[in-house]
């Protein structure tokens, strides 16, 4: 166990010098270790280091060492030369070791490069118009190069350190094809790497996608201690003492003393025990069992950082208030008694309902408002539930999109008719390794749902802002058919005549379970509605068959908690079905895991067989999304019949 203070260690620490400990101990679980789109980003990010070093050629590249003295020692004599570029240098001060993603040095100047994935337009400003304070969102990136500035400028004091960002400018078009596929992420050991494809240049790669911002004075406002209003008393003793504290608690392997507070509130550290394997444990129950002298018991009480859309957790703790239970009857933002008086929810109103249904001062069924049947009476048959899957990649697949621009490459449709059959009317994937998927796919979409003037669903805003990105595509690329697609779009986005009605409002406006606690994510109203549902019961206990779904039961209890299963827990791993193929051990159920699956299928060096077997599993998962809304659709059909 390595007990230096790395970058990586100092930023996880940067609200909370307690979480240090966590992070060097493995049996503190992290919700970061099974979040999909967060290895998405990360991947983006280690293709994103590697495009870097092509843009600094002729550098050395240190190779990652066991033995940390090597790493230095190989950086220090590459330093003996007067001009030159070091990729992962090492650089150690004390108990502080840092590798620096780019270091060029010329003469006596050494540039600091650290090299991110976050987008960043020219001139953007890194700090509040109205006070000096560093944007939240910019603090882990600036603190992350100041900390290594501070450890340079100790470890190399006759040098001039300059700190420099290199992000990704998303104004930038790319200038050629395939640039995305240069970076091909492979898997060693159960860690992501990246292979650089063999014979690639700076010469090959376009106009530059990333650009190097000089942070120099940003640095230095946080060395100084005004980078922005001290997180906690370790960070207001100043940044030397802030480093040398954690270093020592780090090389005692001491937990720094806790203390808890609203920035628990979204800690990767926070495990419910229930979801706890042998041997694992939860940082957020340690800390608030130490601070507050709670118990089990109290932990599993509904907390007030559950409740959905609350901004106010900090004033409740600041008055000694932890659980739902003790905002009852005084703090609540509505009047419990007057809940199902009008037809929609307020935020407010939401949130009350939920906190009443938590507590047991309400009972603990499902609520519905009529303002639900009221809309439901307004669609016009027959009802289409469609559903996008969509790269946003920060390394552009195709020449002329810039990064982070969302590329649509699968959709699925699911048609509810009057009489109430379910038909799954349409998929479609791009399955050619390279080819430019966005036009393709809104034809195939309008010929899917041109048919008739039936109302469109979508799930939360995704689709809306996809099929704009891809406007503003035909806009400038103009394929013959340019005008027509937009027009069509158009239809559909908002403000058209058949603009997209958004399931996911219907469910905060509408429809509120206790099974979906303080989330209206489709992952949790599923099987929400399937724990409530008789009718679905029926209907999924029964094999359900789709385009590419074949004879599947959805309806499954958890023996050991007697609830619903989720279908997503359910879906097949990939290559499941395939004769001859040995199943891998991942199943796609996540938005990001498709996403990373179609991105390793658009290089040219992935067989047949896992080709096949990754589209297969890609359009099971697409179908199951918009079966869930279907099965959302079909309870709230049920309610209907049943309240009226």
């Amino acid at each position: 166990m390595s007990q230096h203070l790395t970058k990586s260690k100092f930023v996880r620490a940067l609200d909370c010098p307690t979480k240090l400990y966590y992070k060097q101990h493995e049996e503190y679980k992290s919700t970061l270790e099974d979040n999909d789109f967060m290895q998405a980003l990360a991947e983006g990010g280690l293709q994103v280091g590697e495009l870097a070093k092509l843009y600094f050629p002729g550098g050395h590249d240190i190779p990652m060492m066991q033995d940390k003295s090597k790493s230095l020692s190989e950086t220090n004599a590459l330093l003996q030369q007067d001009n030159v570029t070091i990729y992962e240098a090492a650089t150690q001060h004390k108990n502080c070791f840092v590798l620096v993603d780019v270091l060029q040095k010329k003469g006596n100047r050494l540039d600091l490069i650290e090299v991110k994935s976050k987008s960043w337009e020219p001139g953007e400003s890194f700090t509040y118009k109205n006070k000096d304070d560093i944007y939240s969102d910019w603090q882990e990136y600036l603190f992350d190069v100041a900390f290594q500035t501070w450890v340079a400028r100790r470890a190399y004091p006759d040098y001039q350190i300059e700190p420099y960002l290199m992000l990704i400018d998303k104004t930038q078009q790319a200038t050629v094809d395939g640039l995305h596929q240069y970076f091909k992420i492979v898997k060693e050991n159960g860690r992501s790497e990246i292979k650089v494809k063999d014979g690639v240049n700076k010469d090959d790669l376009g106009a530059q996608i990333l650009r190097k911002v000089h942070v120099g004075e940003y640095v230095e406002q946080i060395l100084e201690g005004n980078g922005r209003e001290p997180e906690h008393e370790l960070e207001a003793a100043g940044f030397e003492e802030w480093i040398q504290t954690l270093s020592e608690y780090l090389q005692a392997d001491k937990k720094y003393p806790v203390t808890t507070g609203n920035k628990c509130k979204n800690c990767e550290y926070r495990i419910s025990l229930d979801k706890l394997a042998n041997g694992e444990k939860s940082g957020f129950a340690e800390c608030w069992k130490q601070d507050l002298q709670w118990n089990d018991e109290d932990l599993a009480k509904p907390h007030v950082f559950d409740i959905w859309n609350d901004r106010r957790t900090g004033k409740y703790l600041d008055k000694g208030v932890y659980h739902m239970e003790e905002l009852i009857p005084g703090m609540l933002r509505a009047n419990p008694d007057k809940l199902y008086e009008q037809t929609e929810w307020s935020y407010g109103q939401r949130q009350t309902v939920q906190i009443m249904k938590a507590t047991g001062h309400h009972d603990k069924e499902e609520a519905v408002l009529a303002g639900l049947f009221q809309e439901m009476d307004s669609w016009t048959y027959p009802l289409h539930f469609i559903d996008f899957e969509a790269v946003t990649p920060a390394i552009p697949f195709h020449k002329g999109q810039k990064p982070y621009k969302k590329t649509p490459f699968q959709f699925s449709c699911h048609t509810v008719y009057e009489d109430g059959t379910v038909e799954h009317s349409a998929e479609w994937i791009e399955d050619t390794p390279g080819k430019f998927p966005c036009f393709d796919f809104v034809r195939q979409l309008k010929q899917c749902l041109e048919g008739d003037n039936g109302s469109v669903f979508m799930y939360h805003h995704f689709e809306n802002t996809v099929l704009n990105d891809v406007i503003d595509l035909l806009k400038e690329r103009q394929p013959d058919d340019a005008n027509e697609l937009i027009e069509w779009i158009e239809t559909i986005t908002k403000g058209g005549e058949r603009e997209m009605i958004d399931q996911q409002r219907m469910v905060v406006n509408y429809y509120y379970s206790p099974y979906m606690g303080g989330s209206n994510s489709i992952k949790d109203v599923l099987p929400a509605v399937l724990n409530e549902s008789p009718k679905l019961k029926k209907l999924y206990s029964q094999p359900y068959s789709g385009l590419s779904i074949k004879d599947k039961i959805f309806y499954e209890v958890d023996e050991k908690s007697g609830k619903v299963l989720s279908p997503y827990k359910l879906l097949d791993k990939i290559g499941h079905g395939i004769p001859d193929y040995e199943t891998a051990e991942e199943t796609i159920a996540e938005g990001g895991t498709a996403m990373m699956a179609w991105s390793r299928m658009q290089f040219d060096d992935v067989s047949e067989e896992e080709r096949e077997a990754t589209f297969k599993a890609l359009l099971k998962y697409c179908e199951l999304d918009t079966l869930a809304m279907v099965m959302i659709h079909q309870h709230w059909e049920y309610l209907k019949t049943k309240l009226n």
